[in-house]
């Protein structure tokens, strides 16, 4: 039992400083890149890159793990981690050659993204030994450790420069390299192996459809998470360029961590309630109501003259993003077949992330073409259009808590 909630606690360490080294690197990116010279357009690309880039190394290191069984997750998340520490200490001595900075930005902020699975699978390897780990908690704590550390950051750029984030980055990834080396499964703990061969043979099953018959067979969802592309498009230009954004209405990088810091603290009551919600409110409905805050959300940014329009703003986080992301989760596992829904996920969590390449590539170049103001317009458009599409396509999910 000790063993249990060491572990445990080791698990949720891990989480802290997994999503601290997070807000540190993506989240302060734009601000560190803008301090070294790189203009909007090269942010922009170098976002994408990462993001490419993960896509595919991802699935490609978890296919590593599966193939490799004899190699411990941990082990490999810490060697992962070993690279990241070194790329991350470079940046502090680096010279100002953006060539150099751009290779090890890229490198340093990749894996450190990559590893992400990994560390979720973590914790279904302790349940496979019986060893029960709470991870909404954990998530949950991630997430106010994001907040957190975006909000000290900000203070901190401000009082020094963006010079001094490399150091958070090797702080950060060294404590989760020591934390993520001590877990040890206790070599008495038995392995818990009933069903694995009915989950295996359904996940084979479930990879029979090819992606094209997916499409064809899941029409009304494709056209969903198309709509959804476009909400996220602005979403994702508002996180990832929000320096850019309030910067010309007065606002500093305090200013900034402070709003962020509003945002993904106002995510946990409404992520942590939701099964409540769900049985109150249909969760077809809930993605409906989301949909129409992100259209808040983003036209008070849009028209906001001061730091206080976009605080109110980032209020609206609590009923769009927020809400969206348990309740879509739940939408798939309704809407979707049993033996398709491992592939339903996939197109969300794709979804995102195409959404997300789109918008740091283009966002980057229409910052410099057209300015600020222009590009929230054009995102507040997208998201009026996608929200449409999705309200439309959107149907009442038939069970509770999905």
């Amino acid at each position: 039992m000790n063993q249990s909630n060491n572990l445990s606690a080791k698990y949720m360490a891990s989480q802290v400083c997994f999503f601290g080294a997070f807000a540190a690197m993506m989240g302060y990116a734009s601000v560190f890149l803008l301090n070294k010279g790189f203009n909007n357009s090269t942010i922009g690309i170098l976002l994408s890159l990462i993001s490419v880039i993960s896509v595919f190394l991802q699935p490609t290191i978890a296919a590593f793990a599966d193939q490799h069984k004899e190699i411990e997750i941990r082990k490999i998340i810490t060697s992962i981690l070993v690279i990241a520490i070194i790329g991350s200490a470079l940046l502090i001595v680096a010279p100002a050659n953006q060539v150099l900075i751009f290779a090890l930005v890229t490198i340093t902020f990749t894996l450190v993204t990559s590893i992400s699975p990994l560390m979720n699978t973590l914790a279904f390897v302790f349940e496979k030994y019986g060893i029960k780990i709470n991870y909404g908690l954990a998530r949950g704590l991630g997430s106010v450790s994001y907040a957190i550390v975006a909000l000290v950051l900000g203070y901190v750029v401000e009082w020094f420069n963006a010079d001094i984030l490399p150091i958070f980055y090797v702080i950060f990834t060294a404590l989760l390299f020591i934390i993520v080396n001590g877990f040890v499964v206790p070599k008495d703990a038995q392995v818990v192996e009933e069903e694995t061969q009915e989950e295996t043979q359904e996940e084979t099953e479930q990879s029979s459809l090819s992606l094209l018959q997916f499409s064809l067979k899941y029409k009304k969802f494709v056209a969903f998470l198309l709509g959804f592309v476009c909400v996220y498009f602005a979403h994702t230009i508002i996180n990832n360029y929000f320096i850019q954004i309030i910067t010309p209405i007065g606002g500093t990088e305090s200013d900034m961590g402070t709003a962020v810091f509003l945002a993904a603290m106002l995510e946990l009551p409404t992520m942590a309630f939701y099964n409540k919600m769900s049985y109150k409110i249909n969760g077809g409905t809930l993605i409906k109501i989301s949909m129409i805050l992100f259209i808040v959300k983003h036209f008070i940014t849009y028209i906001a003259t001061s730091m206080t329009l976009i605080y109110v703003a980032q209020v609206c986080q609590m009923g769009a993003y927020a809400l969206f992301v348990p309740a879509s989760v739940a939408y798939v596992n309704d809407k979707i077949a049993k033996q398709d829904i491992v592939k339903g996920q996939s197109f969300l969590t794709t979804a995102n992330t195409l959404a997300g390449i789109f918008a740091n590539l283009v966002g980057g170049v229409l910052l410099d073409a057209v300015g600020v103001s222009q590009v929230l317009l054009i995102g507040v458009i997208l998201t009026v259009i996608g929200a449409i599409v999705v309200i439309l396509t959107t149907e009442k999910m038939t069970t509770l808590n999905a």
